[in-house]
């Protein structure tokens, strides 16, 4: 057993499609009739996810199920999420709403039941502003002109960049997809000293679970 190095974390984002609508979320217990249905229903040049549950499906190629319609055929997307460069602090937050009920149990005497209600998740990253990026990379102004766009993103944590693709279960092999919105982004500098940005995506709908099962 060995400790997970911070550094290795990353959140890679993906906005290629220029959508100002939510993707389009297709479940089915079968990888095959999820994309049929996909390709029913979208439009073409529409992206979209295709799921099992709270789980990814996991596409030809061993990737991520996440795509298009291109001219009524599937056509996987996954090769474009870019990591956001230069990160050095990253951040998965969940959290479940919790409801209070009361109810009487006998005369005179009550119990106090808890329920979960609405889920609510984001992703966060902090980094270094680089003058020049790599061709898988996402730059900070990049970011800013996805949020003054009001596009959405798929956005995939990783546990482990170099194992990401790597088949199994292990905690390093996880992976946590979900598309949303870019609830605030930061461009910071100051006279002498590092430039730096700050991003935060407001998930939208569910938060789903996918490691290579090959």
């Amino acid at each position: 057993m060995a400790l997970l190095n911070a550094n290795y974390l990353g959140l890679y984002a993906f906005a290629d499609s220029g959508q100002t609508s939510a993707y389009r979320v297709v479940d089915n217990s079968s990888l095959s009739t999820a994309k049929t249905n996909f390709l029913s229903a979208a439009a073409n040049g529409e992206y979209g996810l295709l799921v099992n549950g709270n789980d990814l499906w996991e596409d030809t190629g061993s990737v991520p199920a996440i795509g298009y319609d291109n001219s009524s055929a599937w056509a996987n997307a996954a090769g474009s999420l870019d990591l956001l460069a230069a990160a050095t602090s990253t951040t998965l937050d969940m959290n479940n709403s919790i409801d209070e009920v009361v109810a009487k149990s006998t005369q005179c005497n009550s119990e106090t039941y808890i329920v979960g209600g609405a889920q609510a998740w984001s992703l966060s990253a902090d980094g270094l502003i680089q003058d020049t990026i790599s061709g898988s990379q996402m730059g900070a102004t990049a970011l800013m002109d996805i949020a003054r766009a009001s596009e959405y993103v798929i956005v995939r944590f990783v546990l482990d960049v170099t194992d990401k693709d790597t088949a199994g279960t292990n905690e390093n092999q996880v992976n946590y997809i979900g598309q949303g919105i870019i609830e605030n982004v930061s461009l910071t500098g100051g006279f002498d000293d590092t430039a730096t940005y700050s991003v935060t995506v407001r998930g939208y709908g569910k938060l789903y679970r996918y490691n290579n099962a090959s």
